[in-house]
């Protein structure tokens, strides 16, 4: 780049130096303080003065007479190439006898630095018009140079920025409109220069630019400010603004620069992801799947909302893995604890699946839990990341527990139906037995005693023997089809239960058996008994059944001790034919009466099962297999105990 020749060099060019080409006093104090780099040579080109700035400017002190043309070190075209001598500037004045405006040089130090330099020579005549030497003007154009250069490559950022670039002045009037605010805001830099902002600014926005210049005016900076701007076809864009002071060379601020970032493919996306993770959210949320995040290096445990609805935990309580393990039931606390390890332990598979119990957080209310998470390891194969879901399962909990115990009730109960349909069977053996037997005997008395009454009809001694045993024949036949009847219609028993007082039940019984006590003097000592869900009529023939075998079956004055109890859970288990689950009272009976052998405590409720021969005791053996069948008709059970003497008949019925 071509310069016009300094004032100074001009003025310069009317100082005459005779042959010694020193300048007088005055000249040579006046070139030493010049601010420009200045030197001289002779006619044949070797320096013979120069001033400090020169020597500044090269980096070393030339040696008179020996340095010729130039004292640099080295020296270059703008292109980087090497000046022949013979293309020095210097030596085309001298040749040509001319000044010479030179391009721009560089001029290299001793040291390697470098500077940029544009030389000025002009040559020196005497008064005679002989040439007599030249003199150089070296301007040093470095930092102009690179703040050109500078300059230049913040305009090329400028306009090749993806970003709108704007600058304006504390009033808002655009200043400068680089190419991306062109396209994107559609307004072309001749539009908008000398335009107010606010031409870019939709109304109801622009108390956001008055906002801003106040702070710009302050000298502060405005970063990242998302707003909305409009473009020229009215159409709205969502920028991220960047907004700094401009000042002037003596720190006022004049103005404002602006870096405008379209970011509405970016609202758009975040748009996007935020309907996603709702929509993801408002998923889990109907699943009620909690989801939680565990950092083992920073020690840090995130909840999500419904993690903490689990554990009923409140939003501002921090919770982290020991608050975790708190809630979690002191049980199953080692179990969680070694699945976590192992889920975190780089040999494993990374995978944690647990079903535990916790305590909720108010209440302590028990609740069943499963969480799945898996660990996600860092470059050093550590646990960096711990994800994972947590699902309340304590209803499904609840309805399998509650299946396996229908499944365990019904498959009870089908053992019992089968139980009962074996009983029936054997009941029907037994009606067998006794249609075969029991009633087959006074049958074939009668057919026998009937024959011999025929053979003596006109014998009235023998007509009379014969006829009493085909009556007494008949009647044991009645009693015992009646009896059979009776246990039949017990086995088909469905009456309606309702609250029946034992203490009126033995009351009726001990009346209706009254002649009998009496005669026998026997003692009944009855405590209080309770209330219980049953049908009064068989009930009061259980009771009579049994006070009447405690007073047939005693050789002696009965006396009969009735008491009460509920019973303990452990003694529950001695009934098989019981529930666990349900209450249940024990009524107990305790005689001095003969009593039975141990081994016989089943048999004596077997229907016509007699311990004791017929003509010692009466009886047609169906009274306590009648008693089993009711208190089997009650969901209870009995059993009868004996040590040789007296006996013990435990009825349990359930406690309404």
């Amino acid at each position: 780049m071509h310069r016009e020749m300094p004032e100074i060099a001009k003025g310069l060019g009317a100082i005459n130096i005779p042959g010694q080409m020193v300048p007088d006093s005055n000249s040579y104090q006046f070139i030493e303080g010049l601010p420009i780099a200045m030197y001289t040579c002779d006619k044949e080109g070797y320096i013979r003065s120069y001033n400090q700035t020169a020597v500044n400017l090269w980096g070393r002190e030339p040696e008179i007479g020996i340095d010729q043309w130039c004292g640099a070190y080295k020296a270059y075209w703008s292109d980087g190439s090497t000046i022949s001598p013979d293309k020095y500037p210097i030596v085309i004045a001298l040749k040509e006898r001319r000044p010479v405006q030179s391009e721009e040089m560089i001029v290299e130090r001793p040291d390697g630095s470098q500077r940029i330099i544009t030389p000025y020579p002009r040559p020196i005549f005497d008064s005679n018009g002989t040439l007599t030497g030249a003199f150089n003007l070296l301007i040093d154009a470095t930092e102009h140079k690179m703040i050109e250069a500078k300059i230049g490559t913040m305009a090329a950022i400028v306009q090749s920025s993806d970003d709108a670039i704007v600058s304006k002045t504390l009033q808002g009037v655009v200043t400068s409109w680089n190419d991306s605010a062109k396209r994107m805001f559609g307004y072309a830099e001749e539009e908008m220069i000398g335009q107010s902002i606010y031409k870019i600014i939709p109304k109801e926005r622009w108390s956001e630019e008055e906002s801003i210049l106040s702070k710009i005016k302050r000298g502060e900076r405005v970063d990242h400010f998302e707003t909305k701007r409009v473009t020229q076809n009215g159409s709205l864009v969502d920028v991220s603004l960047t907004i700094s002071p401009v000042k002037d060379a003596k720190g006022n601020i004049i103005g404002a620069s602006k870096i405008a970032r379209n970011i509405t493919a970016q609202k758009l996306a975040e748009r996007k992801i935020r309907e996603s993770d709702e929509r993801f959210r408002m998923a889990v949320e109907s699943t009620k799947l909690g989801t939680w995040e565990y950092y083992p290096k920073m020690d840090k445990l995130i909840w999500s909302s419904e993690c903490r609805k689990i554990f009923d935990m409140p939003e501002d309580l921090e919770v982290d893995l020991d608050v975790f393990f708190e809630h979690v039931h002191p049980d199953d606390l080692n179990l969680v604890r070694q699945a976590m390890n192992s889920a975190m332990e780089t040999s494993g598979d990374g995978y944690y699946d647990m079903q535990n119990r916790i305590l909720r957080h108010s209440d302590h209310e028990l609740r069943w839990i499963r969480a799945q998470g898996k660990v996600y390891l860092n470059q050093y194969d550590q646990p960096e990341r711990f994800v994972g879901t947590i699902l309340d399962i304590t209803e499904e909990k609840l309805a399998k527990e509650k299946l396996e115990q229908t499944v365990f009730e019904r498959t009870r109960d089908l053992t019992r139906l089968n139980e009962q349909l074996e009983k029936s069977n054997l009941e029907l053996e037994q009606y067998a037995y006794i249609a075969s037997h029991d009633l087959q005997e006074p049958l074939r008395k009668i057919q026998t005693f009937a024959e011999l009454l025929k053979r003596n009809i006109n014998n009235e001694a023998e007509f009379g023997k014969y006829f009493e045993k085909i009556r007494y024949s008949a009647k044991r036949m009645s009693t015992l089809i009646n009896d059979v009847l009776n246990y039949s219609r017990l086995s088909n028993a469905n009456e309606h239960l309702a609250d029946v007082d034992l203490n009126q039940i033995v009351s009726d019984a001990r009346s209706d058996m009254e002649l009998v006590i009496e005669q026998k003097k026997a003692r009944i000592i009855c405590e209080k008994l309770p209330t219980i869900k049953g049908t009064s009529s068989q009930l009061r023939q259980l009771f009579a059944n049994l006070l009447s075998n405690s007073l047939k079956f005693c050789n002696t004055e009965p006396e009969i001790h009735i008491s009460s109890k509920i019973l303990a859970p452990a003694e529950i288990k001695e009934f098989w034919e019981l529930k666990t689950n349900v209450n249940y009272i024990a009524i107990t009976m305790r005689d001095n009466g003969i009593g039975f052998e141990k081994e016989n405590a089943e048999q004596i409720f077997e229907i016509f099962k007699r311990l004791n021969g017929r003509s010692e005791y009466s009886g047609t053996g169906i009274g306590l297999a009648l008693c089993k069948k009711i208190v089997e008709n009650h969901n209870g059970a009995i059993k009868a105990s004996s040590e040789g003497k007296g006996a013990v008949f435990t009825i349990v019925f359930p406690d309404k």
